[in-house]
């Protein structure tokens, strides 16, 4: 990478923070210490608290707090191994009753929720990589279920916590009726922490058609988000709520306006500024190109950006960002931090990119004109 005036950084201010948080979060989940963890995940919730990229703290630090259940059980579910009589759901029982003693304490009660949902979603994925998405969906509903009975006892309509709003965005998915309530939810959750962008990312995936809108609904409530939160992202946030979904359902692409999502791409960059959103922003559209959705001249317009950003703006290569791209943002209580496994992947996919544009900046200026007549 430094060949290509782009050094690679393997230590970020954004992933070290994120790491020290998860490791946080998972000492004291480890220690039983419930009680310091809810204080800091309220303190954490209450300041607003936000990584170097906006990332929420409390988030990451909750990722961290179950993340030896949820990684246990992703690896049951992935070896197919997950049945009603594995000894992992004795330690989902055993975490539930030691946080339900914490009654009244809604930060416990959101790790409880978040904790059930890991299950759930444990359930389904072994159902889908089986080939029989059905087979476990009672599993995955009943699991939901659970993490919705833990949230019970705290109304959303008097809800003062992005992480609590999060967490009531993340049950969304197994609510069948959940078409009435996406707006409502995430109007809530935006209104309490617009500087967090990943709500708006997760946003966008619910009102793909595949969940509980349609690409007429996703343009509409990016427009919409945008007008709510113009004071701390301009046009920003019509790029937020499409950037996940235009990967994940390449007709996103067809209800794009693509001078507002250009616009709000400057917007973030001029609002966020610094390596890491270069580097995503980069990421992502180099990503978006290599979809088949983009009509030619949305392709000349992405293309034009993605390496105007490149060739002036972003001076370094973070490799952990590039990997984190190729994962998308999925839902909310969902931290993504790449494994050290994936860092090759994402350095070869910044080295294409810059690769590619700085050589045709140099086939550009080695042209020469073609003669007349």
């Amino acid at each position: 990478m430094a060949a290509l005036g782009r050094p690679l950084r393997h230590v970020t201010p954004e992933r070290t923070a994120c790491e020290s948080l998860f490791r946080q979060g998972r000492d004291l989940a480890r220690q039983e210490a419930w009680d310091r963890l809810s204080a800091l995940l309220a303190e954490k919730d209450r300041a607003g608290a936000v990584t170097p990229a906006g990332t929420s703290e409390a988030e990451v630090l909750a990722s961290g707090a179950r993340s030896d259940l949820s990684l246990a059980l992703r690896a049951a579910s992935q070896s197919g191994a997950l049945a009603v009589s594995n000894p992992l759901l004795d330690g989902l029982e055993s975490l539930d009753e030691a946080l339900r003693e914490r009654v009244g304490d809604r930060y416990c009660a959101a790790l409880i929720a978040l904790a059930h949902m890991d299950a759930g979603w444990a359930w389904y994925k072994q159902g889908w990589q089986r080939g029989r998405p059905e087979q476990h969906i009672d599993r995955f509903r009943a699991s939901f279920d659970r993490a919705r009975e833990a949230l019970d006892w705290y109304s959303p309509l008097t809800c003062d916590s992005a992480f609590v709003a999060s967490t009531r965005c993340a049950l969304l998915a197994g609510q069948p009726d959940a078409e009435s309530a996406v707006t409502q939810s995430y109007d809530r959750l935006i209104s309490l922490a617009p500087h967090m962008p990943g709500h708006m990312r997760a946003y966008g995936l619910h009102l793909l058609p595949c969940w509980f809108g349609s690409h007429a609904v996703l343009d509409l409530q990016a427009r919409r988000t945008a007008s709510t939160t113009t004071e701390t992202w301009g046009a920003g946030a019509y790029a937020w709520v499409y950037i996940d979904a235009l990967l994940l359902d390449p007709e996103c692409f067809g209800t794009l306006d693509a001078r507002f999502f250009l616009a709000g791409i400057d917007d973030i960059l001029k609002h966020a500024p610094g390596q890491h959103t270069a580097n995503m922003i980069a990421a992502y559209l180099s990503r978006m190109l290599a979809q088949p959705g983009p009509d030619r001249a949305l392709r000349r317009a992405l293309t034009a950006r993605r390496d105007r950003l490149i060739r002036n703006e972003m001076t370094e290569t973070h490799a952990w960002v590039w990997s984190i791209a190729d994962i998308a943002y999925a839902t909310p209580g969902s931290v993504h931090l790449a494994a050290e496994d994936t860092a090759d992947h994402g350095m070869m996919q910044a080295w294409e990119a810059i690769s590619s544009v700085l050589t045709r900046e140099r086939l550009s200026r080695g042209a020469t004109p073609r003669p007349a007549g």
